[in-house]
């Protein structure tokens, strides 16, 4: 990097800080303004946050992973999420009930939900387990990815020292500014970290010689018949992938909204606004940025076959292919992407530990500007613990499939606790208890460790999601059948509050027809199923574009348009 691309990286560096001091007063007057902005974010912002958020450095690093094992259908792995609550399952059957049910945290939902000291305890372990355990590790691989960047692009440079420097900036406004310096940086950041990716595409495709060269590149590397598979965008039936494929699409996406989108839904201004920004980030992140990356992706495995790894060599795409001035903007938007996810993730982590820990078991009665300092103090301490996580990490993509493999069948009962009276407190119990310990127990480095890996069958990634699916949902079922159900009263303070659609609420429905249960579940459903159809439109009609099938391309972009232009008609939550 010359002097010119650290000026820009400085001067970016810089913004940041001075964005997190210009919003200190409104972000220290209270709790909800720290975590949740006082709930008056417009669609257009949360929205756009929520893609910044989502676009971290590690995305590239994890898309290049993906593209390298499977070729273009492996970005499934992702695309997979357009069904569920971070999609068009979010945006149309979840973001109003959350919106209406004014919590800070998902934890807090639980004791909103469920009552008894079973409730209680729930809470106070999703609050350690999701807000700090799950939590570090998520930003321990995206800090992992910030060293495997820079072992290439700054080569010599003490990878901890600007580990430091960048943590240390972030840190700053973070702590300052809370929640409303989060997303006015992140406004920015998604800004500078778009034009960075598209810019690093621009000069793969000017380097490589075009889609066609690329082509050519993976029927060399990979064979004709190979290649065609990898550059497809579904997978061929019959091959490995395939069955990944069908549990992505039919059993992975299960879930509320992750927590950091979770957190720009309530804090929303209202109910539309919060489904407008759940379906404006569906389409922006899933169909449109992960393109870029997708390319400078496939470039860099032809360009630098003999890379130590694949994300080494789409770390060198950055030094030989960027000049100078290009080389400094792609790293601050490097960092965009780093900072806006770690800012993100130690303001909602630090929210957990101070809503559903502290003030919930510690220190209950205290004043708005007690808990204000405290969340400071916990914003810092959330930083040092992913830190410690990222130093015993192993790779990024082993990270992510860690991940999802150890919640499996776990989001199903999160969806059902919604729409049936009969979830209970002990039914989410089991199925946390459950995924963990199956999907532990079925770990090749678990059992390896343990000594008992060759007495038992090598099951396949897929099949062993499949199995943690299926002994967690016969488990949280059948404890949930043969405990009581939540008083009834507190059922009813529920349903008066966030106003659930009446599907399978049973006897609370009944007797209390006074509540205004949301109504048109259907119509939900539906817009569900055809509005993550447009989705899936645009984001083909993207990549169509990238190939120049042109003809192709106009014709998913007419059918995404027509949907949205249906759902804008249609849509009122």
């Amino acid at each position: 990097m010359s002097q010119l691309d650290w000026m820009i990286v400085a001067g970016y560096l810089l913004l940041s800080v001075t964005l997190g001091v210009w919003f200190s007063r409104r972000a220290l007057r209270s709790v909800d303004d720290y975590f949740v902005s006082g709930r008056s974010f417009p669609w257009w912002l949360a929205g756009v946050s929520m893609v910044a958020t989502a676009f971290a450095i590690d995305t590239p690093l994890g898309i290049v992973g993906l593209v390298a094992g499977d070729g273009i259908p492996g970005v499934w792995f992702a695309w997979s999420f357009v069904l569920g609550g971070a999609g068009t399952l979010g945006a149309f059957l979840f973001s109003a009930m959350l919106r209406r049910s004014r919590i800070i945290t998902t934890a807090e939902l639980i004791e909103l939900r469920y009552s008894g000291p079973q409730a209680a305890a729930l809470r106070g372990f999703k609050g350690i387990y999701f807000g700090v355990f799950a939590n570090a590790i998520t930003l321990g691989w995206i800090i992992k990815a910030v060293w495997t960047l820079s072992e290439v692009v700054v080569p010599g440079m003490d990878r901890d020292l600007l580990m430091a420097t960048l943590l240390l900036f972030t840190l700053v406004y973070t702590a300052m500014s809370g929640l409303w310096g989060i997303a006015a940086t992140d406004f920015i950041q998604f800004v500078i970290g778009s034009i960075g990716s598209f810019l690093l595409a621009y000069y793969a495709w000017e380097h490589i010689g075009g889609i066609g060269e690329v082509v050519e590149g993976f029927k060399l590397k990979y064979g004709a018949e190979d290649a065609v598979m990898r550059l497809s965008f579904l997978p061929k039936y019959g091959t490995s992938f395939f069955v990944t494929f069908v549990v992505f699409i039919t059993f992975r996406w299960w879930g509320n909204p992750p927590p950091a989108i979770t957190q720009r839904i309530i804090a929303s201004k209202g109910e539309k606004e919060a489904s407008m920004a759940t379906l404006f980030f569906a389409f922006l992140a899933f169909g449109f940025n992960y393109w870029p990356m997708i390319f400078a992706a496939m470039v860099s495995l032809v360009a630098f076959p003999d890379a130590s790894s694949p994300e080494v060599g789409y770390a060198m795409l950055l030094t030989r292919l960027l000049p100078t001035g290009f080389l400094g903007l792609m790293m601050a938007s490097l960092m965009a992407a780093f900072m806006s996810t770690v800012d993100t993730h130690i303001n909602y982590g630090a929210s957990y530990m101070v809503n559903d820990i502290y003030r919930r078991f510690v220190v209950r009665n205290a004043s708005e500007k007690h808990y204000v300092r405290a969340s400071q103090v916990c914003t810092v301490i959330m930083l040092l613990v992913a830190v410690f996580v990222a130093y015993n990490l192993d790779s990024v993509a082993s990270a992510w499939y860690y991940m999802s493999m150890i919640t499996a069948g776990y989001g199903v009962v999160v969806v059902v606790r919604w729409f049936w009276w009969r979830v209970n407190a002990w039914a989410e119990i089991a199925a946390l208890a459950t995924s963990g310990l199956t999907s532990t127990l079925l770990s090749p480095k678990f059992a390896k460790a343990l000594g008992y890996w060759d007495a038992i069958p090598h099951i396949r990634w897929q099949y062993r999601f499949l199995i943690v699916v299926g002994v967690c949902t016969v488990s949280w079922v059948t404890v949930c059948l043969f405990t009581k159900p939540d008083d009834e009263a507190h059922l009813v303070a529920f349903c008066k509050k966030v106003k659930p659609y009446p599907t399978f609420w049973g006897p609370i429905r009944k007797r209390y027809p006074e509540i205004e249960w949301r109504e048109n579940f259907g119509l939900a459903v539906a817009l569900w199923l055809v509005g993550a159809l447009g989705v899936y439109a645009f984001c083909f009609g993207m990549g169509s574009l990238m190939f120049l099938k042109w003809v192709q391309a106009s014709f998913l972009f007419l059918i995404a348009g027509t949907i949205a232009f249906g759902i804008r008609r249609l849509w009122n939550p």
